[in-house]
């Protein structure tokens, strides 16, 4: 029996094979998330034809309900993947307000290189399943004339069938081998979430050592090159809810999940885990560990190898040959408890994390992962509550190199440092915070923090393409991460899609650091010709956060006045936000507005020398200079020219290290 051949579709350099969920480039694998996958094959089923974006969501997204943003996303990642610039429509055309249409000449052939005529669509808009087009006669079997078997032909003709029925059961044709015998084809796992493991102990007080362990497991199972492990910010919002962990692993969208609960007796250690497959809601893997507390990093790594080799994955040679050393008792727990106020992120909470986690390595000076995270600690509160504490980056350093002395593969450690590094003070040296945010994502690629930050430095060297890619992974790791959905609007601002920058930056929480999100909102509005809706924007911003730290908002109030033709009122917002944004770590911004404000007054040697402080300060984002139409009375002066020519320089290095 012939196997029915694949249909492949092919475009450009690029071939799609739906049946294998690939799509390949000059025969190379081009790596595409599930749902710009699921995007592309229909946009490329319907090729020529308009497809309206409400049905393109009901078709991505059938059993769930999601904002526009979520479209707008994965078409950039679709348009990156097939290698579109901003301007570009060589494959996918949008249809502003409506949908999108996939333009270019698309070939559909089966296999065995015959063509292919697919169905029509149906009457619902989709099109029919690959296995109901018209397959092509060539590939099968001739019909032979009808006739009555002899009394000698039998012993041929029984003979026969069983050879037939040999060779179903052997190559498995249509899946009858698992039907008769009861095997399964095996279980692919590629991205898991550890729901909040139930604390047992019959002691509430004892709910942040759970807390701990569900942290810890999920860290050390992200240590698996190939399993996409879902952050501890996502499966905490389900500790106090009545989910079941079915309803977590559907909500979360992932193969698998890992759950269980874990008691503490004294210094014992008692876990019970289960890992449940999503798709077919089978129960994979259960264990029991019973452990003296001292043994507890041992324990993760027994967790992490176990289930990888469960589900047929390897695990790091490094992890397999790292020598992992017990702890002290009373150390991990005080390490426990500084991560669970860590993450909580208030003055008050950082500094019990401190307090917590430098008791952990008093208690035991060779606990690495505990100062990775008195690092990250010390990080935090330089950054958001003490900046003028100097003694703070000191200890952080201090803290970041004996962690990496303890054990080189904290990747946490190399993201404090690389954040340590990124600052006004040290000139904001890019090259060095991506190789620090890269060496923590090649220890654990799901750090969502970490790819926040090297999104971050990629938007403002101009790697807007790039910074968009790791701002939507850290979001497929993270779904809570509103920073990293941030920056996805940002960079959408700076590439000019002012559009698509407001519809995601409007699906974030308002509570979600307002000040940070309106600007970029409030910029997105006067660059659609929507003034007057962003002045009254700004107004309500200036009025609940009238400090306006770094002088953003009224460095755009700077702009929009210069628009309107009102000079002295712009050199007016434009002083009092160089008062407001003295000492602020990221005036740069603040001094592009100022920029673009000179430029909107036809003022270019201002406006050139606001330029260069914001390159020179940790701005140098030549693709912004290059097409912001703020800038458009600078393209014919001599000194503007030079300046976008010294910053093309500056972005042909930094594309080497990209």
């Amino acid at each position: 029996m012939a196997a029915q051949p694949k249909l492949i579709y092919e475009f450009g350099p690029f071939r799609l094979i739906p049946s294998e969920r690939q799509l390949l480039r000059d025969g190379q694998p081009v790596p595409l998330t599930s749902k710009t996958f699921d995007l592309l094959v229909v946009l490329v089923e319907s090729s020529g034809h308009l497809i309206k974006k409400d049905e393109l969501l009901k078709r991505i997204w059938p059993d769930s309900f999601v904002e526009e943003a979520n479209l707008s996303v994965n078409m950039s990642a679709l348009r990156r993947a097939l290698g579109e610039g901003p301007d570009d429509h060589q494959y996918v055309e949008t249809v502003p307000r409506h949908g999108y249409r996939f333009v270019a000449d698309v070939r559909q052939r089966w296999e065995n290189g015959a063509e292919a005529t697919a169905s029509q669509p149906t009457e619902n808009g989709n099109r029919e399943r690959i296995t109901d087009l018209e397959i092509p006669s060539s590939t099968l079997p001739a019909a032979a004339p009808s006739r009555r078997l002899s009394l000698h032909q039998w012993p041929l003709a029984l003979a026969g069938f069983l050879l037939l029925l040999v060779s179903i059961v052997a190559f498995n044709a249509g899946g009858l081998r698992d039907r008769l015998f009861g095997t399964h084809t095996p279980i692919r796992v590629q991205s898991l979430a550890v729901v909040p493991l139930r604390n047992v102990s019959g002691d509430a007080a004892q709910d942040y050592f759970a807390d701990g362990i569900t942290d810890a497991f999920i860290n050390d199972l992200a240590k698996i090159d190939t399993l996409r492990v879902m952050s501890r910010a996502s499966v905490m919002r389900y500790k106090d809810a009545r989910n079941s962990p079915g309803e977590i692993g559907h909500d979360l969208k992932v193969d698998a999940v890992l759950a269980g609960s874990v008691a503490r007796t004294g210094n014992r250690v008692r876990a019970t885990l289960q890992l449940i497959h999503m798709p077919t809601g089978r129960t994979l893997w259960t264990a029991d560990y019973d452990r003296d507390l001292r043994d507890v990093l041992t324990l993760q790594g027994e967790v992490r190898r176990d289930i990888a080799e469960k589900i047929g994955l390897k695990t790091p040679p490094r992890q397999d040959k790292a020598n992992v050393t017990s702890v002290n008792a009373e150390a991990y727990d005080h390490y426990l408890r500084g991560k669970f106020y860590l993450y909580r992120q208030t003055r008050e909470d950082n500094e019990a994390a401190i307090a917590a986690l430098e008791q952990a390595v008093a208690k035991d000076p060779n606990f690495a992962a505990a100062y990775a995270e008195l690092a990250q600690a010390y990080v935090w509160k330089l950054f958001l509550f003490a900046p003028g504490e100097k003694q703070l980056e000191e200890k952080a350093f201090v803290a970041v190199e004996k962690a990496l002395a303890l054990d080189p593969d904290a990747a946490v450690a190399y993201l404090a440092r690389g954040r340590l590094l990124w600052t006004p003070a040290n000139h904001f040296p890019h090259d060095r915070a991506i190789m620090e945010y890269r060496k923590a994502l090649s220890l654990n690629p799901s750090l969502d923090e970490a790819r926040n930050q090297l999104a971050l430095v990629y938007c403002h060297i101009g790697a807007l393409a790039e910074a968009l890619q790791e701002s939507q992974l850290a979001l497929a790791t993270n779904p809570n991460n509103n920073l990293a959905q941030f920056r996805i609007g940002q960079t959408l601002n700076f590439q000019g899609k002012y559009d698509e920058a407001l519809s995601v930056l409007r699906t974030i929480p308002r509570d979600a650091n307002p000040a940070l999100v309106g600007h970029q909102i409030a910029w997105a509005l006067f660059n659609l010709g929507k003034k007057e809706e962003a002045s009254t924007l700004l107004e309500q911003l200036l009025k609940d956060h009238p400090e306006d730290t770094g002088g953003v908002f009224t460095s755009i109030q700077a702009v929009l006045a210069a628009s309107a033709g009102q000079e002295r009122l712009a050199e007016d917002r434009i002083k009092s936000a160089i008062e407001k944004g003295k000492g602020f770590g990221h005036f740069h911004h603040t001094a592009y507005h100022i920029a673009c404000a000179y430029a909107l007054m036809n003022k270019p040697e201002l406006a050139l020398k606001w330029l260069e402080v914001a390159a020179e300060d940790g701005f140098p984002c030549y693709l912004l200079f290059e097409r912001d139409t703020n800038l458009d009375s600078l393209r014919q002066d001599e000194k503007f020219v030079t300046f976008l020519a010294k910053q093309k320089q500056q972005w042909e290095h930094y594309k080497t290290i990209l």
